[in-house]
């Protein structure tokens, strides 16, 4: 585990996650994102907004501008696929 500092305070991240701030409106939650999400269309689409909203030069922990909840069902949603393509035997490269 990495600790970084959030906020002011010191954090613990599991490797391969980075931490994102996600919320909509005055209230932010700390979620840990495991990279490969990341390259997910569905993750690029939370990007983009995130980009039309704060710009490409965002400072410090990455801010998503998304209920917690939804975000959470994109989350699930990716991992489930990604589980999917593993049983069937599929990995990125087979695309």
């Amino acid at each position: 585990m990495s600790h970084q500092r959030m906020m002011g305070k010191s954090v613990s991240i599991q490797r391969g996650h980075i931490p994102v701030l996600v919320g909509d409106g005055k209230e932010w939650k700390r979620v840990p994102v495991h990279r490969k999400v990341l390259q997910h269309p569905y993750f690029t689409g939370l990007l983009e907004l995130a980009a039309m909203e704060f710009g490409h030069d965002q400072k410090g922990v990455l801010r998503i501008p998304c209920d917690i909840e939804s975000f959470h069902t994109i989350v699930q949603l990716i991992g489930s696929r990604e589980r999917k393509k593993v049983v069937e035997g599929r990995t990125e490269g087979d695309r």
